[in-house]
């Protein structure tokens, strides 16, 4: 799913395209965010070809502003869903005229950007995030929210699923899976061969990963204080 963004204040722009991101991550969904610096730069990527699933906006850009934008960008994909950013509620009644998905005051938070892609999604199918491993003979694709944990296992990867709960061994090396991974804060890796899904697990001992299915996987001395702090990140974030 591609977001495409539009802000002419840089650090604005990157504060909103962060939070974006953080929000899609704890949704689990697949989203791409294209960021753009004026209302200009974006209205002629559409004209050339681009076709996002969501346009968000500023309202108070110099040149085109994001009303005009908008409506340039209605010309070319009458059906895009449209949000719009602002530090006031003056254009509201416009916005609303052109059928917006969602009005942002700024700043953009997290759980403002979470309640926009909820929104979103609630239109569409919800992007789903996999892991996608290539084997010698086939490909696998494992939506991330069905993950509990990956193992490394005879000389391939093997992943333990719910929704039934199963397991699912791919002819590929391990580090596949770290790789695609290794910057999701969802992930831990408790040992050198085995990552744990955090939402699966009900919580971390000193030499133990305690999994909501019973289950119980060692956590290797090199990565104990590591798995410690990283657990207690996410049920703080889990809180928030």
């Amino acid at each position: 799913m591609l977001i495409a963004l539009c802000d002419d204040e840089p650090q604005e722009l990157s504060a909103i395209e962060a939070a974006l991101a953080a929000a899609a991550s704890e949704l689990s969904a697949g989203v791409e965010v294209k960021a753009y610096s004026s209302g200009a730069a974006l209205a002629e990527a559409a004209d050339a070809g681009l076709c996002p699933d969501l346009a968000v906006l500023d309202i108070y850009m110099e040149g085109l502003d994001g009303m005009e934008t908008a409506r340039r960008l209605r010309r070319t994909h009458p059906s895009l869903p449209l949000a719009f950013l602002t530090t006031s509620r003056d254009f509201a009644v416009d916005a609303f005229d052109l059928e917006a998905l969602h009005y942002i005051l700024k700043p953009v938070t997290v759980e403002k950007a979470k309640e926009l892609l909820q929104r979103l999604f609630a239109l569409t199918e919800r992007p789903r995030l996999c892991l996608e491993l290539s084997g010698r003979r086939q490909d696998y694709r494992f939506p991330l929210e069905h993950i509990q944990y990956i193992l490394s296992r005879d000389k391939g990867t093997e992943v333990h699923l719910l929704d039934p709960p199963r397991r699912e061994w791919a002819d590929c090396p391990f580090r596949e899976a770290l790789e695609q991974l290794s910057g999701n804060p969802d992930f831990l890796l408790i040992a050198r061969g085995c990552l744990v899904h955090l939402h699966a697990v009900r919580y971390i001992g000193h030499t133990e990963c305690h999994m909501k299915n019973g289950e119980s996987l060692p956590i290797s001395r090199r990565e104990q204080r590591e798995a410690q702090g990283r657990y207690h990140d996410f049920l703080f974030r889990q809180m928030n």
